[in-house]
């Protein structure tokens, strides 16, 4: 009889698959790139709990997940698992609002309330101002403060059901680096073009590797509570490219495993920047066009339905926000610590460098050697992009009305 630790490995492996797909479609994108394929797969994985039909089978097939009870109780014991991490600073929050004349079916707001530990709120969305109010009140106080304004009049008017998750992530490294020894150097942003930055530099406990594979450097900068920071630094200045295309192949657990505990001079810059991305090109990319469907998607078993209403996605939208310093990342307050882990060997005394100042890839990993968990994911390709720090926020807006039409995802 599977168990949840079935269930949850089961979660862990297709959100791993899903990750290599979205990040291969965003990697076309220039620039910056940042996003959290957690967030996106765990909304998904509540919405999945009110589908049905083909809808739900195509769920199932893309995200590679079990049922929609078992993917609850899945994503129950992760969610767990992440928020009880010692010494770092893990929120996950979901919340559902809804027009106030409509009902959630009570097996839907059961199991969500249940196994995401969601809120449920009816709001009175013809009064437009007060709904966008409280709702981006809400997303205030669960990402700190760092992500504010997220819906508007527009929004709210055309809605009928809008689901949010926001993650909220703080960490402080294991061993901060010492602000005097952060310095101006350059970072090449190809062969040609060259920008000033501020290049942080210590001597770091990590997991280094140097993969001839992937033609890379890789680095596993710890935080406190068992995250890392995984970064993918090629080889060439201008291998970028080349290493994305290589990366969205590979399993990441398997490079991991390939990783080893030793002391690395470490030289990476400062950065911060934000992103917000319409995702239902890219969702549509991936197979999931039917959700989009007026007449074919179903998720008639969110809310009550009159004959000849139907339920279906129109919008997914993602918006996160990353600042890395000294301290860590996010708003970080360190407590000076060095962190160990038990069992590994004890550190080489001969220092590797790695100088990140060309474009990399870097992950924030929870579980890094033994269920892999990418919480976020981006692309560092400028530095200077300075705009907010760091949070995610995900959510999902629908909308109900006569026949064709409904929803929206956010």
């Amino acid at each position: 009889m599977a168990s949840s630790q079935d269930f949850t490995n089961e979660i862990l492996q297709g959100n791993a698959a899903f990750t290599n797909k979205i990040y291969k479609i965003l990697s076309r994108t220039p620039g910056n790139v940042f996003f959290s394929p957690f967030s996106l797969h765990i909304i998904i994985a509540m919405a999945y709990q009110g589908s049905g039909n083909v809808t739900l089978e195509t769920i199932q097939k893309v995200f590679q997940i079990p049922d929609p009870l078992s993917t609850a109780i899945g994503y129950q014991e992760i969610t767990r698992n992440l928020t009880s991490l010692k010494n770092a600073l893990l929120h996950t929050a979901f919340k559902i609002y809804l027009r106030k004349e409509f009902r959630l079916l009570s097996s839907f707001e059961n199991t969500v309330k249940k196994y995401f530990e969601s809120e449920v709120q009816s709001l009175d969305f013809d009064q437009t101002s007060a709904a966008v109010k409280e709702i981006n009140e809400w997303v205030s106080e669960k990402t700190h403060g760092k992500i504010e304004d997220i819906v508007n009049d527009d929004l709210i008017a055309s809605t009928s059901l809008l689901l949010l998750n926001a993650i909220y992530f703080k960490g402080s490294w294991d061993i901060p680096f010492s602000e005097r020894k952060t310095k101006v150097r350059n970072f090449y942003l190809n062969d040609d073009d060259v920008v000033k930055v501020q290049m942080m530099n210590g001597v770091k406990y990590v997991f280094y590797n140097c993969n001839k594979q992937l033609m890379s450097q890789i680095l596993a900068l710890p935080y406190e509570g068992g995250i890392y920071m995984v970064i993918f630094l090629p080889v060439y200045k201008n291998g970028i490219g080349e290493l994305e295309a290589l990366l969205s192949e590979m399993n990441h657990s398997e490079i991991f495993s390939q990783l080893d505990y030793t002391a690395v001079d470490v030289f990476l810059p400062k950065f911060k920047f934000e992103t917000t991305m319409e995702m239902d090109d890219l969702m549509k990319e991936t197979g999931l066009e039917v959700i989009y469907d007026e007449e074919k998607a179903d998720f008639r078993g969110m809310i009550e339905l009159a004959e000849g209403e139907n339920l279906c996605v129109t919008k997914i939208l993602q918006k996160a926000c990353i600042e890395v310093n000294e301290k860590g990342s996010a708003v970080a307050a360190p407590v000076v610590e060095e962190y160990v882990p038990v069992g590994f060997p004890k550190v080489k005394r001969e220092f590797v460098k790695v100088i990140v100042d060309h474009p990399a890839v870097f992950m924030i990993v929870a579980g890094l050697f033994e269920k892999p968990n990418v919480l976020f994911y981006g692309r560092l390709s400028h530095p200077e992009e300075v705009t907010n720090s760091g949070i995610l926020s995900g959510f999902v807006n629908f909308v109900r009305k006569p026949f064709k039409t409904i929803n929206r995802i956010f």
